[in-house]
């Protein structure tokens, strides 16, 4: 008896292949569609809705992995599972649609070998990466913004004697400050940016396991040490600030991080 199975472009996938691929694609989908909508509401813009390259890469690679080689196993609370997994992710919440992802993909990667296994792992990174920004990091963020203005401070107390770091707060009391909010600090974008190396170095065929330390520990030096000189910039005066935080300095910014991922995911990759 042949399994069923549905079309994915060229590719023939069984059901049970592509149902909790679609499952974990719908959860990503709603938890986005509510993100933008707050964004929207709030006058942020797309922009605003934090959806980034390295979300993005990471989703290609994991709907990429779909389609590879490997077994799904199919539980026999797999029909309830993906009931429970869907009646949450209808809920209106991106924070509950995230953490059914996780639960789910977590199911699905404990039954899964082969590609599909690391499909799974993938998908349960983007949902743990997805809450550690949007609900963790919020919880502790008077000790995460707080760490980076006291490196930027002792940065910049070098420079400018002037500049002083209070809190989260850092530069000029009689002039220009900056409060350096969660969203701005490297804790917040580094877990994603992990995410996306491994996805990197997994589209372009292999984990080197001997480099996968070392090129972690490389790319959170490498994104600290540019997020503090953004940040610097950002407070050593009200122009600094106008330009890099507007749209050419975040541009070359994103395209520092996806550079630095892209080299050191290729660099994973290699034997």
């Amino acid at each position: 008896m042949q399994a069923r199975t549905v079309r994915a472009g060229l590719r023939t996938l069984p059901i049970g292949v592509a149902l909790p691929t679609l499952v974990m694609l719908g959860a990503v989908v709603n938890a986005l569609a509510v993100r933008i909508a707050e964004s929207l509401t709030q006058g942020h813009g797309l922009l605003g809705a934090g959806i980034g390259p390295f979300l993005l890469v990471s989703l290609f690679v994991a709907t990429r992995l779909s389609m590879g080689t490997g077994e799904v196993g199919r539980p026999r609370f797999a029909l309830a599972l993906d009931a429970v997994t869907v009646m949450l992710v209808l809920v209106p919440s991106s924070a509950v649609s995230w953490f059914a992802l996780l639960i789910y993909a977590g199911c699905q990667a404990a039954t899964s070998i082969g590609e599909r296994r690391k499909r799974a792992l993938m998908f349960l990174a983007i949902a743990a990466t997805a809450l550690w920004s949007s609900v963790i990091i919020k919880l502790i963020a008077g000790p995460v913004t707080t760490s980076e203005a006291f490196l930027l401070g002792k940065l910049l107390a070098s420079l400018r004697p002037d500049i002083v770091q209070t809190g989260n707060v850092i530069g000029d009391p009689e002039g220009h400050s900056l409060i350096l909010m969660t969203r701005c600090t490297t804790l917040n974008a580094l877990p994603s940016a992990l995410v996306s190396l491994v996805g990197v170095a997994l589209l372009l065929g292999r984990i080197n396991l001997d480099r996968l330390w070392q090129s972690a520990v490389m790319l959170s030096v490498l994104l600290l040490g540019a997020n503090l000189i953004r940040l610097g910039a950002m407070a050593w005066s009200a122009d600094s600030y106008t330009m890099v935080h507007g749209p050419i300095g975040a541009n070359v910014f994103d395209g520092f991080q996806a550079l630095t991922v892209l080299t050191l995911g290729n660099w994973l990759s290699r034997p």
